[in-house]
Order: structure tokens, then sequence, then C-alpha cells
């Protein structure tokens, strides 16, 4: 049995990387115990490995920030320009909340359960065409979509680390209410509130953690070198979620998910530049997905890589993403 987990578990990292987010219909496991193989055009795409973030990223990171140190204060660099935080925004979507993808209503042993947390990315479609819903129609396995539009992993400057005291509905704090350091009542008049009360945790195979956009966004430091768990870093928060699911749910897989490559605008319509110039004054969108795949490597989790690994990029943008950051159905 030992080896048969082992091999679902090696099929879903292939398919998290390719049905969650470029949503192709490849082939998939009917169960735990028989992983499907390629169907019969042999169309199935099989990979070893999701890519990990490695010691040469961790070089390159390093390298990147003595070569242009201006870049974490605020100031601008040769290659980067500066924008406040005020002036970015998540562009808004067409909100779904009265979609909600349909809740599991037999359990089955020997299906694979897979809970998400993220944000709008995963929020922002909540039906037949969602991230979420597809990766359970794809890999057969009963899906909980926890995620919420607009939220960060960190807690924002103004909000507290207390539990007793607990209300922001960001990353931690929906991960501290599955571990149950905080009343489940931070999620109530939202509609996860549901999803949330119909899941056995326990039985959780893969927690999927999709954030950083809204942390970039917000202007949430990076990280605190005197404390990697600080609450309001994005780093911290990511260390912290790591932590409590493991000590609560040691049998399941964490699957660290970056921010995808992305375009921004002014307020005023103006082109500002892609994740890879855009600096909010803590950093650009890239250094978020690196501080990310670090955070994976050295904590030992499964890695998406959705900002250098899926193909998305400036010249597939404008077919990839409507509106700069949001995923388009293809």
């Amino acid at each position: 049995m030992i080896k048969m987990k082992s091999k679902r578990k090696k099929y879903f990292m292939v398919l998290l990387a390719f049905a969650a987010f470029l949503l192709l219909a490849v082939g998939c496991g009917q169960s735990k115990e028989e992983p499907g193989k390629a169907d019969a055009a042999g169309d199935a795409i099989v990979i070893e490995k999701l890519p990990q973030a490695t010691e040469e990223m961790n070089e390159e990171n390093v390298t990147a920030k003595e070569n242009a140190p201006e870049t974490m204060d605020g100031s601008t660099s040769e290659n980067t320009v500066t924008v406040p935080a005020e002036e970015l925004e998540e562009p808004e979507i067409e909100t779904q909340e009265d979609v909600v993808e349909a809740l599991p209503e037999t359990k089955d042993e020997n299906r694979l359960q897979i809970v998400f947390l993220g944000d709008s990315i995963l929020d922002g479609h909540r039906d037949d065409t969602g991230i979420a819903y597809l990766t359970g129609v794809y890999c057969n396995a009963d899906v909980y979509n926890l995620a919420i539009g607009g939220t960060t992993a960190a807690l924002k400057a103004d909000e507290s680390a207390v539990y007793e005291t607990w209300h922001s509905q960001c990353m931690q704090g929906v991960v501290h209410a599955i571990c149950g350091n905080v009343d489940p009542s931070i999620l109530d008049g939202n509609h996860v509130r549901e999803v949330f009360d119909s899941c056995d945790f326990s039985k959780t195979d893969y927690f999927v953690l999709e954030f950083g956009m809204n942390d970039f966004l917000s202007g949430i430091p990076l990280n605190d070198s005197d404390d990697i768990y600080d609450e309001h870093t994005y780093v911290g928060a990511l260390r912290i979620a790591i932590s409590s699911l493991r000590s609560f749910y040691p049998d399941a897989q964490i699957v660290l998910c970056s921010p995808s490559y992305a375009q921004f605008w002014g307020k005023d319509g103006a082109y500002l530049g892609d994740g890879n110039m855009v600096n909010n004054g803590q950093g650009t969108l890239s250094e978020y997905y690196r501080v990310c795949g670090n955070v994976s490597y050295d904590n030992n989790t499964l890695f998406l890589n959705a900002y250098e690994g899926i193909g998305l990029n400036t010249y597939t943008a404008e077919e990839w993403l409507e509106d700069g950051i949001h995923l388009t159905e293809k």
C-alpha cells in the first residue's frame, strides 16, 4: 500500500502542474490504487518531478540582491521602476458568489482529497472552468476550495497575530482555523465557510497554497532577517503555514504555488511594466516568486513554479491573462 500511495503522489505532481494552471486535459489516475497511464493516443505528458527551487536559485537570488541592493529599500535600480503599493491594484473580475463547486457527497477512501488555499486565481472561477474544479475532475479527487479573493499570505501591518483576537482571513488565518488555533467564525459571511465545515481535514492528501500576488500588490515585506517566522512578512507567513499544517496533518503533502507572471497598468491605463520590472518598494513580483521557491526548497515541500515554469511570459500574456493578472480559461 505504501508503494501504491507513492505512485499516486508522483502522478498527481504531474497533473497539478498541467491540469491546475495550464488546464490541459491529460490522462489521470482513477483511484489511489491504480494511477492511470498515457491514454490510447499517447497524449499524456509525464514529468518525473515538479521543478524545485535549487541551490543555484538561492545563489542567483543572493547575487541579484548584492548587485542591486537598492531595490530592497524602495529606490529604483537600473532595471526596475518603483511604484508605490497604493498605486498597484488588483483588477476587479466578475464575482461568482452564487457559484460554489459541488461538495463531495460520498466519501471514498480510495479518492484523493485536495484542499486549496489561495486568492482570486482560485476563487474567481468556481464553475466548470475553475482550476480547483478541473483539478478534481482530472485527478478523480475530492476537492475543497478555501480560496478567498483579495487575500494575502501575510498579515497586514494593522492586523493582530494573537489567536484570541484574530480576525484576518489571510492564508495564516485559514490555516490556523484548519488547525484549531483560531475560531472558524473568522470565515463567517464568506462562501468558503460551508466548504470549511464540510471537510474532514485529517483525510487530506494535499494542501495547495497559492499566494503571493496580493502580498506584492499590498507591499507586504518579503522577509525579516531577524525573524524568519514574522507573521507580517511573505516568507514568515509561508513558513508558519507549512509548520502548522505539518504539526497537525503530518501525512499530508504540501504544495507551494508561486505567484504567476503578471503585467501591471496604472489607474490612468498607462503600462507600468511586468513582474520583472515593477518594484513595490519591497521588491519585484519575480522576487516574491523566488523566495517562495526558496521556502519550498528549505522546507522540502512540493513546488509549482507558476512564474517561469508554465510558459506564461511576455509573449503569451495577451492570450493567457485576462487583465494582466488573472488567468484566462486557456
